[in-house]
C-alpha cells in the first residue's frame, strides 16, 4: 500500500472491476438471472471444459515456477483447485446433467470455450509471472467470483443444491483473486509495463465474455453431424 493506503496497482484493480461489470451486464448473465428451470443450466457442460483447463493451467504454473517468492502461493492455489473438475462431474451426475457412466466431455466445447482455456494454459507455460498472475488470479478468479455469486443462489432456488464444486468456489475465489498481485512489479497505467498489464486484462476479459456469450447460445443437443462448411 502507498502512503494513502492505496494498492500500488489500484488502477489495475479498477480496470478489472470495470471489465467484470461489463461482463455481468452481458447476455449470459442476463440469461442466468432469468433462469427458471434446470434446462437453463445446460451451459454447465461447457463449464466443465473450462474447469479442466483452468485446473491444468494452475498446476502447470506451480510445477514450472522457479521463483521462490511465488511458489508458496502458486502451490496453495493449485492444491485448492485440483479436485474441482471431479467435483463438478460428480455434481452433474447427481443432478442429471450427465448419465452415471457418461463422460463429462461427451459434448463438444464451443470454440470460444476452447479459446479461453487455451489462453489460460498458454499463460502458464509461455508467459512471464506478471502475465500469469493477472490472467490466472486477478482476472479469472475475479470473473469466477461473479459467476458463482450469481449462479449459486439461482441453483438453490431451483433445487439444484450448490454443494461440492459450487460451495468450494464460493469460499476460495476471493482469496485466489489477489494471490501474487503484491509480488509483481508495480507500475503506472501510462508506463510501458502498465500498458502491457492493461492489455492482458482486456484480453482475458474479452475471451471470457465471448465464451459466456457462446454458452448463452449453446444447444446441448449439438449439431447432428460434422458440418461440411466452415
Amino acid at each position: 500500500m502507498d502512503a494513502n493506503g492505496r494498492h500500488p496497482l489500484s488502477w489495475l484493480l479498477a480496470l478489472q472491476r470495470s471489465y467484470r461489470d461489463q461482463i455481468r451486464h452481458g447476455r449470459f448473465f442476463a440469461m442466468l438471472r432469468a433462469a427458471s428451470t434446470p434446462a437453463h443450466f445446460q451451459w454447465i457442460r461447457q463449464l466443465y471444459f473450462l474447469s479442466e483447463d483452468f485446473t491444468g493451467a494452475v498446476a502447470l504454473r506451480y510445477g514450472s515456477c522457479r521463483e521462490d517468492s511465488f511458489r508458496d502461493q502458486f502451490g496453495e492455489h493449485a492444491a485448492e483447485e485440483v479436485t474441482h473438475p471431479a467435483e463438478l462431474a460428480a455434481w452433474m451426475r447427481k443432478f442429471g446433467f450427465i448419465g452415471r457412466d457418461e463422460d463429462p466431455k461427451s459434448v463438444m466445447p464451443t470454440l470460444p470455450t476452447r479459446a479461453i482455456g487455451s489462453y489460460l494454459v498458454r499463460s502458464a507455460i509461455r508467459e512471464r509471472l506478471p502475465h500469469q498472475v493477472i490472467t490466472l488470479n486477478l482476472m479469472s478468479e475475479g470473473i469466477a467470483c461473479d459467476l458463482f455469486a450469481t449462479a449459486n443462489p439461482k441453483l438453490a432456488e431451483l433445487g439444484l443444491t450448490p454443494e461440492g464444486y459450487w460451495a468450494a468456489h464460493a469460499k476460495v475465489d476471493l482469496k485466489h483473486e489477489l494471490m501474487g498481485l503484491d509480488l509483481i512489479p508495480a507500475c503506472s497505467r501510462e508506463s510501458p509495463g502498465g500498458i502491457a498489464y492493461g492489455w492482458i486484462a482486456w484480453e482475458v476479459a474479452r475471451l471470457f465474455r465471448d465464451a459466456f456469450d457462446s454458452w448463452a447460445d449453446w444447444d446441448s443437443a449439438g449439431p447432428p453431424h460434422v458440418p461440411h462448411r466452415l
